[in-house]
């Protein structure tokens, strides 16, 4: 079933809605500001919602690509203590690395709508690789999932990053593999620390 919560981050809510829909209000400013020209002769009227509704969508758009980076940031944060929970790792001693992918852009918006989450947790004893998250800017949620992979660091040989993909490979030699757009470094490190701390221990 999963969790969807609010996304946690301050904004001036007028100007961030205006910036995500200033499309909408660029074509209605222009559809009734054309109407009462036409219809009632009122020049002064409808190019002063023309020119009104226009500075509010540039105002909107300069916000948004203003205050998103520390909004996407602020969703990844709160994605990440909920994704703790789905793994059951304490966040002590646990290194979390999460990896965004660019969902659908908006013209002239620097930040896409949305971005999915691929998360790796390096705690104690396991290692996990949570692939269902979603930070949504434009309507400002986080959505996480209830499932997980999950890897104990006994069964473990390698953690690796190669051309867009994580690789996981088991002692057995079976080998999963994970779609990122960059490397999660912290958590991968954290990861063979720990799979070689369980190889030496042995």
């Amino acid at each position: 079933m999963g969790r969807r919560e609010s996304l946690d981050a301050e904004v001036f809510q007028p100007l961030w809605a205006a910036g995500w829909q200033w499309m909408w209000i660029v074509a209605g400013s222009l559809f009734l500001g054309v109407y009462l020209v036409v219809q009632f002769g009122d020049s002064l009227g409808g190019f002063g919602i023309i020119a009104g509704s226009g500075a509010l969508a540039a105002l909107g758009i300069w916000y948004v690509n203003q205050r998103y980076e520390a909004v996407l940031e602020a969703g990844i944060e709160q994605a990440q203590s909920a994704i703790l929970d789905v793994v059951r790792a304490g966040d002590g001693d646990s290194e979390v690395s999460s990896i965004p992918i660019d969902g659908r852009a908006l013209l002239l918006v620097n930040p896409a709508r949305a971005y999915d989450l691929t998360t790796l947790v390096a705690g104690d004893d396991s290692f996990a690789v949570h692939e269902d998250t979603t930070v949504n800017l434009a309507h400002r949620y986080v959505s996480v999932g209830d499932d997980a992979h999950h890897y104990e660091y006994t069964e473990l040989s390698s953690v690796s990053y190669e051309d867009g993909r994580l690789h996981v490979t088991k002692r057995d030699g079976a080998v999963d593999s994970y779609a990122m757009s960059s490397a999660p470094t912290s958590a991968m490190s954290a990861a063979r620390e720990r799979i070689a701390a369980v190889e030496n221990h042995h």
